[in-house]
């Protein structure tokens, strides 16, 4: 058929050409035209113009009907989801709206394999992707870019979403294109840019638990060639939880955040532009809002008390502690981007500069182990006269509160004490006289016999990143670049005698009141090679090559005084194990260095526009560390004959890295109104990090260790689906197969599934839009998430020994001060032969059931306004955030979760 040229643009078949003049391009074709038209091909002409003009209507409204094209920035230039070989999950400004997405938990529930704990403090997040976890004092797993900075601090991460243009979740190992710590993938938060016309908005809202928030954002231009935009946002929440023994509910739970963010773009000439960031943000909550329960079957039945030996999900939550927990963390960061546009590429430099400074703290853990309940000086209970020296205040203290608390004490099973006793000294089981155990206390009480907790993370860190990139080819893309970074970090963990007056300064070491304290400083240098290849074979094939080598240099000095030990056991012991007691030693500075190549190659197959077919392999890294000088001595000493301690513990944990095989299929069906995209991998990780958390006689500590194989495999899929113009189907399903294959930490858990990583999460929604009156829309969003069943430790179904299997040695020995006990005949709880103790644990109660949460959200909007009702976990799931198994304690930290929540927000936008 011959080509048309309709008022000089062409004309393909089937399109209307009735209007302006009609010339046909062959020339025969035009003579037979011109002679023959009459009035009745006119008409002919003119009605088939029309039926083509109808048909192109319909065509047009139908292509309408189509799903958004997401466009992201994953491999560091803009590029349509679709094409690229990474599995994503984007949302969209639309989605972070309409699904009320205000923090990081918000977005990751609806990501499939992709899960988050959020507990002790405002900074301490757990991230899993595919079965990689971050882990407590090490480096995160996944790379998190703002704006294209990447951020270096992991605490940094839980912060308020407000004012953002999109979100990206890229999964598998992105080392290549983001460096150290992307093992498991990245986070991308783009925010929006400054726009080129004035405007802005202010968002109000109010909900239950006394929360009260808002937002305020103004945006334009300041000159011809600089515009501006500032955003502030503020949320203030009372929580859920009350403190039974103060009455206080807003010191529990408690949150309030105050953040502001400003932005100018600065567009110095046609070929330079320079974007200039800045913000500032400060949280305040409440901190360590834990139970205690206990996972021990011999104990339970020797005593007839059930709940010795408890199923987790079963726990009846109570706060009752003397020292509410308090965090605080402030956050200030400044960043500069400066972007060169040549004839064929572009270069760009980015300078970052970020400072975070945090503390908690929080009542302490140790009442049960007598830290801080010895007192000779005191009557010990019925029949029984006891006379010696007063140990100290911190003993005194405790001895008081103790008998004070009696009452309320009782009231917490599994945990009892004696009235008119001296907790943890001598007791009358009907067998005078006797000395053992007269009370077995909860940690974080209404007493001061548990002490207390402090820690802090501040981090300093600048980076500079320069790169030059070419410009969108039609065959080849490449890139190539430099990066540093310098991190000074200051960790702290001290444990120290609460004695009811107080506590003095938000610091690790206290005079007369700490007893033992881990402090470090670490400096951290940065530097790094990167670069990638990106070549269109055909039509049909392209392959993508990318690969950077990391190098990272770490040193650590000590900062903990050499002085005794306060209170703890009458004082006088070294404050920090790693000291030799002579208090004239130091402790060493150490230094390591860690490197990694790490490539990525990927291949697209595309046989049809709609589909296409990938395939990678990627390698990531994050760096090995130090745990605090010391550790490995103090859990020989405390817990070197149980067994089943942790093994070859060192004061250094070894790098991390992770190789990872990925398929995958992204595909468009029913005229790009559905889209569905899976993937299948398998990981291999080599020394993955886990944090352990040990309480015991001495306080609290906290390690770092390597598990040394562990085999990941699994698969997602997410689809969308836009049945009409106002109602869309969506969903996604993550499945993961987990293997701890080699682990010399614990031997006894190869086989167990690795930490923190459900066996499924999946999510399903809905969403409707329709006009409801002129100008004036309504939507209905309903979203259900599913997470699987959660182990959090690598100590699962397992039987170990604990600090309490047998204590005979430690109250027997109290007791021989006073007379010798090995003679006296068995009590309750105690086998024959005089030995007390509670037995083994078991931790087969430990798993975190399976649970779903059912979030809705309604509202109606104008082109100006809106206000939206929302309510979240509507059905008030009850479940757990977190379990903190401590198989030296004999039992769990158990942490809840979230309960129902329900809210307003309205929005006026200018």
């Amino acid at each position: 058929m011959p080509s048309y040229s309709f008022a000089g643009k062409a004309v393909k078949k089937g399109e209307c050409c009735c209007e302006g003049a009609l010339k046909k391009t062959d020339k025969s074709v035009t003579e037979i035209a011109m002679k023959n038209l009459t009035r009745i091909s006119a008409a002919i002409i003119a009605a088939n113009c029309s039926a083509i003009a109808m048909h192109s209507q319909v065509a047009t409204a139908q292509e309408q009907l189509i799903l958004e094209e997401v466009v992201v920035t994953a491999r560091k230039r803009a590029e349509s989801l679709q094409e690229v070989p990474i599995a994503i999950t984007a949302f969209t400004e639309n989605t972070i709206d309409r699904a009320g997405i205000e923090r990081p938990q918000d977005f990751i529930g609806l990501t499939p394999n992709v899960t988050i704990v959020d507990s002790a403090n405002a900074g301490d997040t757990q991230v899993t992707i595919r079965g990689i976890t971050s882990t407590r004092d090490a480096e995160g797993t996944f790379a998190y870019v703002v704006d294209g900075v990447l951020v270096t601090n992991p605490n940094g991460f839980n912060q308020e979403l407000f004012d953002v243009q999109q979100i990206e979740v890229l999964k598998g190992p992105q080392g290549a294109t983001y460096g150290r710590n992307a093992v498991s993938g990245a986070i991308i938060v783009t925010t929006k840019k400054p726009s080129e016309e004035f405007e802005g908005y202010v968002k109000a809202g109010m909900g239950s638990d006394s929360l009260v928030k808002g937002s305020a954002v103004v945006s334009g231009p300041l000159t011809e060639n600089l515009s501006g935009r500032i955003a502030l946002s503020q949320r203030e929440s009372d929580g859920q939880f009350t403190n039974e023994y103060t009455g206080q509910d807003d010191v529990v739970d408690f949150f309030e955040d105050q953040s502001i963010r400003g932005r100018l773009i600065w567009d110095a000439s046609d070929v330079l532009s320079f974007d200039l960031q800045g913000s500032y943000s400060k949280v305040e909550s409440g901190a360590i809002n834990f139970n205690a329960i206990f996972a021990l079957p011999d104990a339970a039945a020797n005593f007839g008390s059930p709940d010795l030996y408890k199923n987790v999900n079963d726990h009846d939550f109570r706060f009752l502690f003397n020292v509410p927990g308090e965090n605080e963390q402030e956050t200030s960061s400044l960043s500069l981007k400066a972007d060169y546009e040549m004839d064929n590429s572009i270069i760009t430099a980015v300078f970052a500069y970020d400072n975070l400074e945090e503390y908690l703290l929080s009542d302490g853990t140790s009442a049960a182990f007598g830290l801080y309940s010895y007192d000779f000086g005191a009557a010990a209970g019925p029949g029984s006269a006891l006379t010696g020296p007063t140990v100290g205040q911190a003993q005194n203290a405790c001895s008081q509160s103790y008998n004070e608390n009696i009452g309320s004490l009782n009231e917490q099973a599994p945990f009892y004490a004696i009235p008119g006793a001296v907790p943890g000294m001598a007791a009358d089981f009907g067998i005078a006289p006797f000395y053992g155990l007269n009370a077995l206390l909860p940690p974080y009480t209404q007493t001061t016999c548990d002490g207390y907790q402090y820690q802090q993370r501040d981090q300093e860190s600048t980076s500079f990143e320069i790169r030059i990139a070419s410009k969108d080819t039609d065959q080849l893309s490449w890139m190539g670049g430099f990066y540093y970074a310098q991190i000074d970090r200051e960790v702290a963990v001290s444990y120290g005698a609460d004695l009811g007056d107080g506590f003095f300064g938000r610091k690790p070491y206290v005079e007369g009141r700490t007893d033992l304290a881990f402090w470090d400083d670490f400096s951290t240098d940065v530097i790094a090679l990167f670069g990638s290849l990106d070549y269109d074979i055909n039509d049909q094939h392209s392959v993508s090559l990318a690969a950077r080598y990391d190098e990272e240099d770490r040193e650590v000095s000590n900062k903990v005084p050499n002085v005794p030990s306060s209170n703890n056991f009458g004082g006088g012991a070294p404050i920090n194990p790693a000291y030799d007691g002579s208090f004239t030693d130091s402790i060493p500075d150490r230094s390591e260095e860690f490197s990694q190549f790490q490539p990525k190659l990927s291949w697209t197959w595309t046989p049809v526009d709609e589909a296409s077919i990938y395939a990678s392999y990627g390698v990531g890294f994050r760096s090995g560390g130090f745990n605090s000088l010391g550790s490995a001595a103090l859990v020989q000493n405390e817990f070197g004959s149980l067994g089943t301690q942790p093994q070859n513990l060192r004061d250094e944990y070894d790098k991390e890295v992770s190789t990872s095989f990925e398929l995958g299929a992204k595909t468009e069906w029913l005229d790009n109104r559905l889209r569905v995209n899976a993937a299948v991998f398998h990981t291999e990780v080599e020394d993955s990090q886990f944090f352990n958390f040990l309480a015991g006689g001495f306080g609290i500590l906290r390690v770092v260790t390597n598990i040394d194989e562990v085999t990941l495999q699994g698969a997602e899929v997410d689809f969308e689906y836009l049945l009409t113009q106002s109602f869309s189907f969506y969903g996604s399903v993550g499945i993961t197969d987990s293997e701890i294959d080699k682990n010399d930490n614990r031997p006894y858990t190869e086989g167990n599934e690795m930490p923190l990583t459900p066996d499924m999460t999946g999510n399903l929604g809905f969403q409707w839009v329709g006009e409801v009156m002129q100008d004036v829309d309504m939507f209905v969003r309903l979203d259900w998430q599913y997470i699987g069943e959660t182990w959090f430790s690598t100590v699962q179904d397992n039987v170990t020994n604990n600090g309490f299997t047998d204590v005979s040695g430690l109250y027997q020995g109290i007791g021989q001060a006073f007379g010798d006990v090995t003679q006296t005949p068995a009590g309750p709880g105690i086998p024959a032969g005089g030995i007390l103790g509670f037995g083994q644990s078991n931790y087969d109660k430990g798993q975190r059931d399976a649970y779903d949460l059912l979030n809705v959200r309604v509202g109606i909007e104008g082109e100006a306004w809106s206000v939206t009702f929302w309510g979240d976990n509507i059905l008030d799931e009850d479940y757990l955030e977190e379990i903190i198994p401590a198989p030296e304690f004999g039992g769990y930290f158990v942490h809840p979760a979230k309960g129902e929540s329900y809210g307003l927000d309205v929005v006026y936008r200018f």
